[in-house]
């Protein structure tokens, strides 16, 4: 577990930079293509005629067992959170000896959007339609309610001599990953408008090309870690799955792709437009250059519906025993994750190292959600947002969730440089509130929505911190 740590804060550290709510510029009326991941109608009669994403990464790490010290960290430093991760001397666990039972959870999302765009078109009537295209590579984890032994034991590779000779049990963990490369085309349009309001719909439909997936399920867990030469099982059954991570290691790079599928996110955007007539412009509207002539907009999207099937170099497991015993466990070499199913099996099924395999393929459905997105006009350049992200579960069946996410924030916004500070709760099976901040000047932005830990205000439990390069060119003096 500490090795899996340090993985994802190097990533959260590289590439992690484009945060994946990014709450202070998606919802900006120069968001661009970026707003379409959000809400695909975002496009339609946007400020923008044309925008390119050159390239951006997005990630979001959250969990709530383990934890770097305020003490430990240093201003901005992401060398030591690096430095701390791989030497594994910097984070600590949140287990309660008194309370071994006690769940937590982990929560991990990460993109990496390449060259990308939407542009304006305009048919033979002068209608406008907004066409897009996004090339990304994503990837998102769950660990869900899995319990504080069972944590430990991985966090300290089962060498916790303390708890050694204790009975200890899980029935609830559950564990969702996969990756993929997305791509994506995207459409939208201003369904009807009048003189006083707009109505947008828009759609996103991605070819998905699946690289990589696990899961751990229905687990029934009865251990005994009696030293380092052994561990003993009674009523014990697990379901698990995966994919071949050895082809990652270069020798077969053709297998990399471990199984296909399509996703689709569908959005509707409502637009109550000023009444100047009634005057209202007089306290909302902008300079010229940066007109908004919106009151407020209301926007409500269906986003990442669909799955991947893994079917190449993948395959499903069953293990249970009413009792067994995995002897000298700490000497065994594991050379590939072929060389674990099969010990595994041979454990549980009295040296039959194959009876666990029950099948070579599975499905895992994307980290589906339900979007609400408001925006109110206060004037001068002023706006409020609100915005919920509401994760779907999938039930018993494989798929990684999305957090759950409700934010306000506050933003001033011109055409050439943009200021925005996201409050909001992010809930993950654990509740976390954060306070951000981002900023946008022409074509450059940068932000984060929870800094707290990076400004070493707070312990770090999960890193949020986000920037990237667009290219636009904005209408001039139209609607939204």
């Amino acid at each position: 577990m500490r090795k899996i740590t340090a993985f994802t804060i190097c990533i959260v550290s590289y590439l992690g930079v484009f945060g994946q709510q990014n709450l202070g510029i998606q919802n900006s009326n120069y968001s661009g293509i970026q707003g379409a991941l959000l809400n695909p109608s975002s496009i339609a009669g946007s400020k923008l005629k044309f925008d390119v994403n050159f390239f951006s990464t997005s990630e979001t790490f959250a969990n709530d067992f383990l934890y770097a010290p305020k003490s430990s960290l240093n201003f901005l430093g992401f060398k030591r959170i690096i430095k701390g991760a791989i030497d594994e001397d910097l984070f600590l666990p949140r287990y309660d000896n008194s309370n071994p039972n006690k769940l937590y959870n982990v929560t991990f999302q990460t993109q990496i959007l390449g060259p990308s765009f939407f542009m304006k078109i305009k048919d033979k009537n002068k209608h406008e339609h907004e066409l897009g295209l996004t090339i990304a590579a994503r990837a998102s984890a769950n660990i869900q309610n899995i319990t504080g032994n069972i944590a430990i034991n991985a966090f300290d590779y089962f060498l916790a001599s303390n708890i050694w000779n204790t009975n200890f049990s899980d029935n609830s963990a559950r564990i969702n990953t996969m990756g993929w490369l997305e791509y994506g085309l995207h459409y939208a349009t201003v369904l009807h408008e009048d003189s006083k309001s707009q109505f947008k719909g828009g759609i996103s439909v991605n070819y998905l090309q699946g690289a990589f997936a696990a899961y751990v399920k229905n687990t029934h867990i009865n251990y005994n870690i009696v030293d380092t030469t052994s561990i003993t099982f009674a009523n014990t059954s697990v379901d698990y799955g995966r994919t071949d991570y050895d082809d990652f290691k270069g020798n077969h790079p053709h297998h990399t792709t471990h199984g296909h599928g399509v996703g689709m996110d569908i959005g509707f955007t409502y637009v109550r437009k000023l009444d100047e007539a009634a005057g209202q412009s007089n306290g909302k509207s902008q300079s010229d250059a940066d007109k908004i002539n919106y009151l407020y907009r209301i926007g409500l999207s269906l986003i990442d519906i669909g799955s991947i099937n893994y079917n190449n170099n993948t395959a499903t497991y069953h293990l249970e025993a009413s009792a067994a015993n995995f002897a000298n466990w700490h000497d065994n070499v594991f050379t590939s994750n072929s060389t674990i199913d099969r010990t595994l099996s041979s454990v549980f099924y009295n040296g039959d190292s194959t009876k666990s395999q029950t099948g070579n393929s599975f499905k895992m459905a994307l980290p589906a959600a339900i979007s609400l997105q408001g925006d109110y006009n206060l004037g001068r350049n002023y706006f409020g947002n609100v915005t919920i992200i509401k994760g779907f579960g999938h039930g018993d069946n494989n798929g990684v969730k999305r957090p759950d996410i409700y934010s306000f924030t506050p933003r001033y916004e011109k055409r050439d440089w943009e200021v925005s500070i996201p409050f909001s709760v992010i809930s993950y099976g654990h509740t976390n509130v954060r306070m951000g901040i981002a900023g946008r000047y022409k074509y450059f932005f940068i932000g984060g929505d929870a800094p707290g830990a990076l400004l070493k205000l707070h312990d770090l439990n999960g890193v949020d911190f986000y920037a990237g390069v667009h290219f636009y060119i904005p209408e001039k003096n139209t609607s939204h």
